[in-house]
């Protein structure tokens, strides 16, 4: 297919389109392809902003699991039985929980001041608040409250950002990516998205010449590869490019989850409208994981007598525990591409894993109960926030895919968007890291042309 593009990106979640709409902003067309159906209308926009799910907030975890095509979710738990993608329109985008806070573990692959810069970028295109949440009576006494709980132990209770904004109606607006290219005048003109299934990238040397989507060739005069942390590494390795690092390093998050009864003292009054509370305790010294108090998403079937709560007094825990990095935890592909995953936990991980469940009963004393039937349960190892399948190196030494750029090593117009280049164990949700990094990228593929 000739071309009528300056760029080809395959992928159209967060970082696909925000490469996508920042280099439309540098006045190139950008062809994004993705190979899954639209399940949101439009295309591209969240689930979650269904009206359905503004009355019962807690069917919408079910619903947005729905959409995932897990690998394997029989196997043990060092195999990350709960590892998927998201083939939809706008990828992980359509469905995620669009918590956004800054990084913990940066890397010198953009100066402080760079980073400070490509983050205020993302959350512009992501269109992130942390402010509107102050107006929720449950955030102001919660955090109080553990504020004087944990504040001892050198531990910080902070507001949460959200790609999300609050409408005429008190609701959430969930950021999506038709909202990123919606945004962008220069992006509604220049960048067309497409439905296929990309199976290759055609190189030669140091070129990549062209995508093989729905069984044609399409001519490809830059590339970026935004396809997720196992989808980038898994085109990469079937199209014959397959450095040592490839699927190697990889690190996520288990994720502890409970959902609490607040004691009433810390509520507004029952049936009084309150915005939803969303708060962060930032890993410090005392306590190296990342925990969240937020009204959020729910994995559970309440029990009598609890089947039934005022929902001014509904929140859910949520711990977030980084796993150690090791060059031998990743993916294997097999001759067919196909992948499977080994990452065992090491002593320091399972320690961390009993520190945040300990640490969940601490703030639940604190704030009230457990719910009757909503007690802990960590989410299928390997279901969140995945990284370092391609990470990226100061030097091809073996130990990254992509330089600093995101350039794949050996390549002149192979360029990565996605979470598995994050090199290091980073403790809070990665997407907006892997969105400031979506953004440069684009920029320095500009600056090299």
């Amino acid at each position: 297919m000739p071309s009528d593009h300056d760029v080809v990106i395959v992928g159209s979640g967060p970082l696909g389109t925000s490469a996508g709409r920042r280099l439309a902003e540098h006045g190139l067309d950008v062809l994004i392809i993705e190979q899954g159906p639209a399940i949101s209308d439009p295309p591209g926009s969240h689930t979650r902003n269904a009206a359905r799910f503004h009355a019962d907030p807690d069917a919408y975890l079910e619903v947005a699991t729905a959409h995932l095509d897990f690998f394997d979710d029989s196997v043990p738990r060092d195999n990350l039985p709960g590892a998927a993608v998201t083939p939809a329109r706008g990828g992980q985008g359509v469905i995620w929980t669009n918590l956004c806070p800054r990084g913990d573990a940066l890397w010198d692959a953009l100066s402080p001041d760079e980073w400070k810069a490509y983050y205020d970028d993302a959350e512009t295109y992501l269109d992130v608040h942390a402010a509107p949440f102050e107006e929720s009576t449950r955030q102001q006494r919660i955090k109080d409250k553990l504020g004087a709980a944990l504040g001892p132990d050198g531990r910080a209770v902070e507001t949460l950002p959200v790609a999300a904004t609050f409408d005429g109606d008190g609701y959430l607006h969930f950021t999506a990516p038709y909202d990123i290219l919606a945004a962008s005048a220069a992006a509604t003109e220049r960048v067309r998205v497409i439905e296929a299934a990309v199976d290759t990238l055609v190189h030669e040397g140091s070129k990549v010449t062209g995508v093989v989507a729905g069984g044609r060739t399409i001519e490809a005069p830059e590339v970026i590869v935004a396809a997720g942390a196992i989808g980038t590494p898994q085109l990469l390795h079937r199209s014959g490019i397959r450095p040592k690092a490839l699927g190697r390093w990889l690190s996520y998050h288990p994720i502890l989850v409970a959902q609490l009864v607040l004691d009433p003292d810390l509520c507004a009054a029952p049936g009084e409208a309150d915005r939803e509370p969303r708060l962060q305790i930032p890993p410090s010294a005392a306590a190296d994981w990342y925990s969240l108090v937020l009204r959020d998403v729910s994995p559970f079937q309440p029990e009598a007598p609890d089947d039934t709560v005022e929902p001014n007094r509904l929140v859910e825990i949520q711990g977030i525990c980084p796993v150690d990095i090791a060059e031998e935890n990743g993916i294997a592909f097999d001759a067919d591409s196909r992948p499977t995953f080994h990452v065992p936990l090491s002593p320091a991980d399972n320690a961390r894993l009993e520190g945040a469940r300990d640490d969940a009963d601490r703030i639940t004393a604190t704030l009230g109960r457990y719910r009757a039937g909503c007690e802990p349960i960590w989410m299928p190892f390997g279901f969140a926030h995945m990284t370092g399948t391609t990470r990226m190196s100061a030097s091809d030494d073996g130990t990254g895919v992509a330089d600093y750029q995101g350039r794949v090593w050996g390549f002149d117009n192979l360029r990565l968007a996605t979470n598995g280049l994050i090199p290091t164990r980073m403790a809070v949700n990665p997407t907006l890291t892997g969105t400031a990094l979506a953004i440069a990228v684009a920029d320095r593929l500009v600056t090299a042309a």
